[in-house]
């Protein structure tokens, strides 16, 4: 991930963020960075809070539509965070 621009963005979080993002298709990526970030700001890890706290362009349904019949895999990601996880240690 080309971090240039994004000084506000800690590098271990550019890290984290490009390897879970390996994971995904290319499609997937700014939807997957958008929950996310969402997430992390949320004061629960709710989809729907997720939504609330980022100013997200698409409607809520293109989110659900993507967590519940897209095109990627929950496995592949465990897999990258568990890289991610030796990777630390």
């Amino acid at each position: 991930m080309d971090a240039k621009g994004y000084a506000s963005i800690p590098r271990e979080l550019c890290y984290w963020i490009t390897i879970l993002g390996n994971a995904l298709p290319p499609r997937s990526i700014a939807t997957f960075i958008a929950l996310l970030i969402g997430a992390m700001l949320a004061p629960s890890g709710f989809v729907t809070n997720s939504y609330l706290m980022d100013n997200i362009r698409n409607h809520w349904t293109s989110y659900y539509k993507w967590l519940q019949q897209g095109h990627w895999s929950w496995l592949a990601l465990a897999r990258q965070f568990c890289t991610l996880n030796s990777d630390s240690g």
